[in-house]
């Protein structure tokens, strides 16, 4: 009898471990929750990090990330088990920015992303560690649920810059509008009113079958921008949103950003 209670009481033990574990499991996935900040560079391979636009953004689910280098937009792949992290295919945008070590920076921190292999989160702090060597340190903040829920047909898109170069003074600036019960995308070029459709799959884009009116406009750089704004439209297979920005990338070239403005 007596052993029959010893083997009934090491039973009971073992669930009560078993459940244990699972809390403590389910506790820790949600400790390591990348996906739910932003998470901005404050550290990089020991030194402070002041004013800096370096931010990380992960989304474990789908395996991949974007952010911001410091002067580029940067993406890749990333994977995530328990405290193991791989960042790869790290891609970045190729503007050159003139500010004081900006440049150096972005060249450390990608450098750095690619060799990370596990990381440790406290609360809004986030370490990046290449084996047990601390390389990259960030500050996490809440990404405001309003723009990070933004999807294509939520905004007016108005055009920013065309391959990273900011567009001339012109009377109109181009903008494109998504319809997704159309499946149809259509606005301004600057000059011309087109209209088009358009398809997406996660985070692929192809936008087709454009067409537009005939008008010429002589007065400024309008026709010019309307044909680099049309070809990279056509050309487009990859797009994001950050904030209130929509980029649009031919492979990892950007080709258009745009800024959320209210239809």
């Amino acid at each position: 009898m007596r052993q029959k209670y010893i083997k009934s009481g090491l039973k009971l033990l073992a669930i009560i471990s078993l459940l244990s574990l699972g809390i403590f499991a389910q506790g820790g996935n949600r400790r390591n929750d990348l996906s739910e900040r932003r998470w901005d560079l404050t550290e990089i391979n020991g030194k402070r990090v002041y004013s800096s636009k370096a931010f990380l953004e992960i989304d474990a689910s789908e395996s991949r990330f974007s952010g911001n280098a410091g002067c580029n937009r940067m993406f890749g792949s990333v994977s995530v088990n328990r405290t193991n992290i791989n960042f790869g295919g790290v891609g970045t945008t190729k503007m050159f920015c003139n500010d004081n070590g900006v440049m150096k920076l972005e060249a450390d921190f990608t450098r750095a992303l690619e060799r990370v292999t596990r990381f440790e989160r406290t609360g809004n702090n986030l370490s990046l560690y290449v084996r047990n060597r601390l390389v990259l340190k960030f500050k996490g903040t809440k990404t405001d649920d309003t723009d990070s829920a933004l999807k294509l047909e939520d905004k007016k898109w108005v055009l920013e810059s065309i391959k990273n170069r900011s567009l001339p003074r012109i009377e109109t600036v181009p903008f494109i509008n998504f319809d997704k019960v159309k499946r149809s995308a259509g606005g301004n070029t600057g000059c011309n009113v087109f209209g088009g459709s358009y398809s997406v799959t996660r985070d692929a884009i192809a936008i087709t079958n454009i067409v537009s009116t005939m008008r010429a406009c002589i007065e400024d750089e309008r026709m010019n921008i309307e044909r680099e704004f049309k070809n990279a439209l056509e050309n487009a297979d990859r797009f994001e949103i950050v904030g209130r920005k929509l980029n649009l990338y031919r492979n990892k070239t950007l080709l258009l950003t745009f800024r959320a403005e209210n239809k």
